[in-house]
């Protein structure tokens, strides 16, 4: 961790040079991810606001990088359970992915799940179900479409279980059942693609 810090700094103190802002946000978006998974949310936090600045200033409000750091703030903030915080933070992210790829792309399905799931939380349930049910037509859409089959089936499998979930809760439980064993089945499809890679 010293040296990505050290890196950090020394990117900071050189902003003209070359593309320097724009390493020092991987960096500390990276440096975010190393804590993350250290269990100290409240240091990644803080690098990943760290490193939405720093790729803002280098290319923008709108790159797709911004993006990436942003959807893993609403992300840590989800985890704090700072629902409404994170909305923002995951809309921001859907609008960034809308204006820089197809509205169809897994990555877009992605965010409108974690936004389901916040919209489920501040018991926006309507919103909720909308959401959820866009991400999984992105995703049905999307499958076999792209080079990650196995990551494609994996979020897939993940937003169907939410949309399950959901769906238990407000007691539709034959439509529950029925969005649970699509999930099932799209898990073992996971598996396959996965001793067939291997």
């Amino acid at each position: 961790m010293a040296s990505f810090e050290k890196d950090l700094e020394r990117e900071k103190a050189h902003p003209n040079r070359n593309n320097n802002s724009y390493l020092a946000g991987i960096t500390a978006h990276n440096m975010a991810v190393v804590y993350m998974f250290a269990g100290r949310s409240d240091k990644a936090l803080v690098l990943f606001e760290q490193a939405v600045a720093l790729k803002r200033a280098s290319f923008g409000n709108d790159h797709p990088q911004v993006a990436t750091s942003l959807v893993e703030i609403g992300i840590q903030l989800f985890a704090q359970e700072k629902f409404q915080e994170a909305m923002d933070a995951f809309q921001e992210t859907k609008r960034i992915r809308l204006k820089s790829m197809s509205p169809k792309h897994p990555l877009v399905a992605m965010v409108l799940n974690n936004i389901a799931c916040c919209e489920f939380l501040l018991k926006n349930n309507l919103a909720s179900l909308a959401a959820f049910q866009e991400a999984c037509d992105i995703q049905h859409d999307a499958l076999g479409k792209t080079a990650r089959a196995d990551l494609d089936l994996l979020h897939a499998a993940i937003t169907l279980c939410n949309f399950g979930y959901m769906k238990l809760r407000l007691k539709q439980y034959e439509e529950a059942q029925a969005v649970f064993e699509q999930a099932l089945l799209v898990s073992q499809c996971v598996v396959c693609v996965v001793l067939l890679v291997s």
